[in-house]
């Protein structure tokens, strides 16, 4: 699945190991990092029933938007 910015005020938050997560944007991810989105409401976003995503590729611009090829965890 190919997750693409947008001006929503949507959420990153990146593992950043030890249960600890943080805010970051979508430009900064890297294959292989854990992440959670959330709406600006504060519900996650989910795949299957799962709210953590591996990102299975860098984050790359498509058509002037950042995206990132995710898969949910399990």
């Amino acid at each position: 699945m190919i997750l693409k910015d947008v001006q929503d005020e949507r959420k990153i938050f990146k593992d950043m190991g030890m249960n600890k997560w943080r805010e970051t944007n979508m430009a900064e991810l890297k294959k292989g990092a854990r992440i959670r989105i959330y709406s600006p409401a504060g519900r996650p976003l989910e795949l299957g029933g799962e709210e953590t995503f591996l990102t299975v590729s860098d984050a790359f611009e498509q058509d002037g938007v950042w995206a990132v090829e995710v898969k949910a965890t399990k």
